[in-house]
């Protein structure tokens, strides 16, 4: 199956009048915190997503078709440049028992971050080190990770995307790693 570019019509957009550096400033801490659900938020969007809208999304299925977005972790998934996933199986014990029982166990070496599939969490950018709804970082990061705004607060997500096949477009299966996607060739997928 080709590799898929997906992006959403924000990202689009974003991408396509993005012509230099970023000149956009974020407001300051005292006009977007806190969030329109509050102080104690951790879900921010994803607050949207009552059972009358995943409704309304699934209404906007036409055909059925559903891509799968993630790849398996393993030594052929993508990685970025420098990046490393190895597993290794090993027998640890055994034989146990009258039933003969084993243990298998799996050693991982891997740099997390950017590595196979991934969902950026709201720890994941700090603005002058404060993350989603003003959040402290300082306050909530700890050797073990954060103690707020965790991947777990996300829930459920569904939504309607925009689908660009730019490997098609180019009739390759994966576009090269290093190969940056235009504006002409969103404009020309499209």
């Amino acid at each position: 199956m080709r590799s898929l570019a997906i992006l959403t019509a924000l990202g689009v957009c974003a991408f396509a009048t993005q012509a230099a550096a970023q000149s956009w400033r974020p407001p300051a801490p005292s006009e977007r915190c806190p969030s329109k659900w509050g102080a104690a938020d951790e879900r921010g969007s994803g607050n949207h997503m009552k059972p009358a809208n995943v409704l309304r999304a699934a209404k906007l299925i036409k055909t059925g078709e559903a891509f799968e977005l993630a790849h398996v972790l393993g030594r052929d998934m993508p990685l970025n440049p420098g990046r490393q996933y190895d597993v290794h199986t090993k027998r640890s014990t055994g034989p146990f028992g009258t039933n003969q029982r084993y243990s298998n166990e799996e050693l991982i070496v891997s740099e997390i971050g950017q590595v196979g599939t991934q969902f950026d969490g709201f720890t994941h950018q700090a603005i002058d080190r404060l993350l989603y709804n003003c959040v402290k970082m300082d306050e909530v990061a700890s050797r073990n990770g954060f103690t707020k705004l965790g991947m777990e607060k996300v829930g459920t997500l569904m939504t309607r995307g925009v689908l660009i096949d730019i490997a098609g477009l180019k009739s390759v299966d994966v576009l090269p790693i290093d190969y940056e996607i235009t504006v002409a060739d969103l404009q020309q997928a499209l």
